[in-house]
């Protein structure tokens, strides 16, 4: 079986740059909690859907960069942080953290910022 068929559980579930590709994201979230234990923790990493991401995230990284492949992105299925944290806070998760993330193209290094505008964090830990 597969890793997901076996519902395995565990201390921390990492998400990172999978949310904005999923057809139902209450779902997806609610599926990734389903693994936590009791007080552990809930982490993703998504894109914004915004008009600074669409210009970075989607031409500048696919189109003119080519970071990854065009068309990896659709502007739609960006996932503003409001609606994140309501899946995760309606699968019983207290949020932690909220942090933008940024990349430096000259550096190729990623950097925490507040603006979440873009690319973004997410903590949360299971109550109860």
């Amino acid at each position: 079986k597969q890793w997901y068929q076996r519902r395995v559980r565990g201390d921390v579930v990492v998400s990172s740059e999978v949310v904005e590709h999923v057809p139902c994201i209450t779902s997806f979230v609610g599926e990734c909690a389903k693994r936590v234990k009791p007080g552990g923790g809930l982490m993703f990493t998504t894109i914004n859907r915004t008009m600074t991401s669409w210009a970075l995230a989607i031409i500048a990284a696919e189109n003119i960069a080519g970071y990854v492949p065009p068309g990896t992105h659709d502007y739609h299925k960006l996932v503003p942080p409001q609606v994140l944290t309501g899946a995760i806070r309606d699968c019983g998760f207290e949020i932690e953290t909220i942090v933008g993330m940024r990349f430096n193209p000259l550096t190729r290094q990623w950097s925490k910022t507040s603006d979440l505008s873009v690319n973004y964090a997410v903590t949360a830990r299971k109550i109860g």
